[in-house]
């Protein structure tokens, strides 16, 4: 009989061979690939290993570049060391193990000495050593305490309705963390969008780590000499929120649901008759024609135009809710004109993906196509005519009843070419930019 071949193990990426400075940083070639250590900003490091020579760096998440950073490079006989006047960035010549230090030399993070990075099949691993009494916060929205030490999360956008104390993962993948240890902190920045795990040393008294199904390992340690810091440089990477209009934090009454129009004006004449803050007014997706997007249930909403007006009158604005399925319904609007241009995700045989969701079964737009973006964004017209001033954009997990998005799902990613596993995560967040780009400036 044929012997059973053992599946792979994990392995390292190599030891050292040779490196090249570049104006940005250091390329370290080793026997399994290349590590590459790119300086954003004096106290930002981008740590990228590739098995091959690293193509074009591209991310949805990093709107920063490399600025002109200062630094020096010095090589030993069992390390590199690359210092900036903030930051000491120390790679072994055995195993490439990446530490990071302050300017005075204190240990901020630093790999794992048996472990580092490490590649299992297409899952990549990156195992850092616990520092006494480490405490790790982050993640976005997940369950559980302030502090995760000891805990373990997985990113991974899930619809999770009525979701219970302990459920993960949740509807959301934002991962970036900050670990706090000897009075000093930093910030990690996992730019990956696989289905990827966080372990804060659950079940382990040894090693934190992050790891991805997928991809590129391919991460962002962010210095600063104070929570408040890190946080800025974490914003100058990803981008930050720009100022909203002062109504958006006040008061928005919402709940599942308000209709019909009387409905919603008796709720908000009540607020003003009882003298109840109130800045904003939610329309679930009982204002739509059964549930279709960029529709009006001409029944229970026949004047969203003078509805509007009357809430304005009152001080109210008006926000809607906004589903990225797309009944398929001949005659409806959005669905013949999303099949013509073919924005929607598909098969990889090019039939359209169908899923079932809230108006039945349904397409879905493909945000990583520019195209796509464009057609979504020219849909929201209608809405900023009428005077709606809020969008909610919602069930961008992507939801689906059952929850079993395929795995195989083509995503265009701008010409690069992706599947699901790595468009899941990101698909809420491109949705968002699609609207907020469609109506920023209509």
């Amino acid at each position: 009989m044929p012997a059973i071949q053992p599946r792979s193990s994990s392995q390292s990426i190599g030891n050292y061979t040779s490196h090249r400075a570049t104006a940005q940083g250091v390329i370290i070639q080793s026997s399994a690939g290349i590590l590459s250590i790119t300086l954003f900003t004096p106290e930002v490091v981008q740590v990228r290993f590739t098995a091959g020579e690293p193509p074009e760096d591209f991310s949805y998440a990093v709107i920063a570049q490399p600025q002109t950073v200062a630094f020096t490079v010095s090589d030993s006989s069992d390390s590199i060391l690359i210092k900036t006047d903030q930051l000491q960035i120390k790679i072994t010549k055995t195993a490439l193990r990446v530490s990071i230090a302050d300017a005075a030399g204190n240990v901020l993070n630093e790999d794992d000495p048996g472990l580092g990075i490490q590649l299992n099949g297409e899952q990549i691993n990156c195992y850092k050593k616990l520092q006494p009494d480490e405490r790790f916060i982050g993640l976005g929205e997940k369950n559980g305490p302030l502090d995760k030490r000891g805990r373990g999360y997985i990113n991974w956008n899930t619809d999770a309705y009525a979701y219970s104390p302990d459920a993960d993962p949740l509807y959301c993948s934002v991962p970036f963390y900050i670990g706090v240890h000897q009075q000093k902190a930093y910030g990690l920045y996992f730019d990956n969008s696989f289905r990827s795990t966080f372990n804060f040393g659950a079940s382990n008294d040894r090693f934190s780590s992050f790891s991805a199904d997928g991809g590129e390992m391919k991460y962002y340690f962010i210095g600063g000499n104070s929570v408040q810091e890190i946080i800025k440089n974490y914003t100058h990477l990803t981008g930050r929120t720009p100022l909203p209009p002062l109504w958006s934090i006040g008061y928005q009454q919402c709940r599942y649901s308000y209709y019909p129009d009387r409905e919603v004006l008796r709720v908000a004449e009540g607020f003003r008759d009882r003298d109840l803050p109130g800045d904003a007014i939610v329309l679930d997706i009982h204002y739509m024609d059964a549930y279709k997007i960029f529709t009006w249930d001409k029944e229970t909403f026949p004047n969203p135009k003078g509805l509007i007006e009357k809430l304005k009158a009152m001080g109210l604005h008006v926000v809607v809710m906004c589903d990225p399925g797309i009944n398929i319904e001949a005659g409806y609007e959005a669905y013949e004109s999303g099949k013509k241009e073919g924005v929607f995700i598909k098969y990889p045989d090019g039939t359209e993906y169908s899923g079932q969701v809230w108006p039945g079964w349904c397409h879905f737009p493909d945000f990583t196509r520019e195209e796509s973006r464009k057609w979504w964004a020219d849909h929201f017209k209608d809405y900023v005519a009428l005077g709606v001033d809020g969008f909610w954009n919602d069930m961008n997990e992507i939801a689906t009843w059952g929850n079993m998005l395929p795995d195989l799902m083509e995503f265009d990613f701008d010409g690069r070419k992706s599947t699901t596993r790595e468009g899941r995560n990101l698909y809420g967040m491109m949705m968002a930019r699609s609207t907020y780009e469609g109506t920023k400036n209509l």
